[in-house]
């Protein structure tokens, strides 16, 4: 019976050490393999704050698989490219509804955000190149883009097929507009 429990305890210690040591090891490859520049859920909260929909900015920013581990410049690269991203897939969208009106005025209305919407993109370029450059303090183009987005918005009839899109567009430019303000603040401490 001594044998048996000499043998069971060595067992136990044996995988008590093995367990140790796993997770001994886990933490130091978590140290090499965790970003410790990277963007924080507590930053995102801090950020998205400024929103009028927390939830739906951070949600916007998590979308990219590269937001929590980019650092702040990364953020704003990231923040307008998705801005880039809504307003280019709005642009085509209100393209094709302009092409397929039959009404005069609605394909008047879609020809108008069509012109609104090729601004944007010219803006939001400028900003992206203004990000890479670091000159966060320069971007203004997302808030900018997002009153000529309210304008288009604006310019449509309200059970517009479009709406959920401008919408989204708003909420991105937002989004961008509060990542860059939030950059310029951390830097001015």
């Amino acid at each position: 019976m001594a044998n048996f429990l000499t043998t069971q305890i060595g067992k136990m210690v044996m995988e008590s050490s093995l367990t140790f040591m796993f997770a001994a090891l886990l933490m130091v490859f978590s140290l090499f393999t965790s970003p410790t520049s990277g963007v924080t859920q507590e930053t995102l909260a801090s950020i998205c704050s400024q929103t009028q929909n927390q939830e739906i900015c951070e949600g916007i920013l998590e979308s990219v698989p590269g937001t929590t581990s980019a650092d702040l410049h990364g953020l704003s690269l990231i923040s307008i490219n998705l801005t880039m991203k809504q307003g280019s897939s709005n642009y085509d969208t209100f393209t094709k509804f302009m092409d397929n009106s039959t009404d005069t005025a609605l394909k008047e209305s879609f020809r108008n955000c069509v012109s609104l919407y090729n601004s944007i993109m010219e803006m939001l370029k400028v900003a992206y190149q203004l990000s890479e450059k670091k000159e966060y303090e320069s971007i203004t183009q997302p808030g900018e883009s997002q009153t000529l987005a309210y304008n288009c918005a604006n310019g449509l009839p309200i059970d517009s097929p479009t709406d959920g899109i401008s919408r989204d567009m708003i909420i991105t430019c937002e989004t961008s507009v509060s990542v860059n303000q939030y950059i310029v603040g951390v830097s001015l401490k």
